[in-house]
């Protein structure tokens, strides 16, 4: 296997090098055990060449600062020296990449990985689970680790949680080949999907909001097509489930995405129930908060696609 090792020297930099790569923290999505992403919405966002948004909010941020001096901490309890890791790691045969957080010395296995979390008390006792005696990390994370070997070639790893603050748990991993020959044929078996434009299936519950908002969110004012009895059916799905008799919003919202993966850009269906609008809303700009503060406006809010369903007249 060959591997391209990059510098990172910037942030933006860094996140075009990852959309050309499926990473280490998105290959859980091809298992179906990512809490951030579906394996359909990861491969429209690769198809599409989609670069992510640079990720800032104040939990990131401080997340960051403490990253360091999280790593230091551990390293000290364990008489480790770390280094930051500042490289992304391509393997060019695979298309699949890896960041990392520090590189672990002065260990008797050799040089590791280093993977910080710093974690919720509460997302600890839920989801860091004990296993025979042993601490596991949410499957996602064990999977970002074991890809981030996988692509660095390095032997072992540690996974740490800081919880609450102040109370550190490290989980030492070593490199699984099985795992690791799983994840590239995973890997390699994605791209080739996106190569023969074969998306997999949607989740229509999970994957609603994507294509709602995202994959469908742009209509055609002057396109209509026609239902055929498919779409008849959903349409009906859809007027049925009135705010009294929909179980939940998601509920509604997995039939709106199965319709627009259906219908596309298009802003009107044409059905023998009736007749289905589901065209764009115009951005609104918002109010301007005062006149020195020009271009800060309050409730600016991008287009949307809203649905409204006329129903057939009934012929006597």
């Amino acid at each position: 296997m060959t591997a391209t090792v990059i510098p990172v020297t910037s942030e933006a930099q860094w996140l075009a090098e990852r959309a050309k790569d499926v990473t280490s923290t998105e290959v859980a999505a091809l298992y179906g055990l990512s809490p951030y992403l579906t394996e359909f919405e990861l491969w429209h966002r690769k198809a599409t060449g989609v670069t992510e948004a640079p990720m800032d909010s104040e939990r990131m941020r401080w997340g960051q600062r403490l990253e360091s001096a999280i790593a230091h901490g551990v390293a000290e309890d364990h008489g480790w020296q770390v280094t930051k890791r500042a490289v992304y790691t391509r393997l060019d045969d695979y298309r699949l990449g890896a960041s990392f957080d520090f590189e672990i010395h002065g260990d008797p296995r050799g040089p590791g990985l280093l993977e910080v979390k710093n974690v919720d008390g509460l997302v600890f006792r839920e989801q860091w689970v004990m296993v025979n005696d042993a601490r596991e990390a949410p499957e996602h994370i064990e999977l970002q680790l074991q890809t981030q070997l996988e692509v660095s070639g390095f032997s072992w790893g540690c996974i740490v949680a800081l919880v609450g603050g102040n109370e550190a748990h490290t989980l030492i991993r070593q490199r699984d080949e099985l795992i690791g020959r799983d994840i590239r044929a995973r890997v390699r078996a994605f791209w080739q999907s996106v190569n023969a434009s074969t998306p997999p299936k949607p989740d229509f519950r999970r994957d609603a909001e994507f294509i709602i908002r995202q994959l469908r969110g742009r209509a055609d004012a002057g396109k209509s097509v026609d239902a055929d009895a498919e779409l008849d059916n959903l349409i009906a799905v859809y007027q049925r489930q009135s705010a009294a008799q929909r179980e939940a919003e998601a509920n509604r919202d997995a039939v709106k995405a199965e319709i627009l993966l259906r219908i596309g850009d298009a802003a009107k269906v044409r059905s023998n129930l009736g007749s289905l609008s589901c065209g764009e809303t115009k951005e609104t700009k918002g109010t301007l908060v005062t006149a020195e503060m020009v271009g800060t406006y309050v409730g600016a809010r991008a287009g949307f696609r809203q649905f409204r369903f006329y129903p057939a007249k009934e012929t006597k």
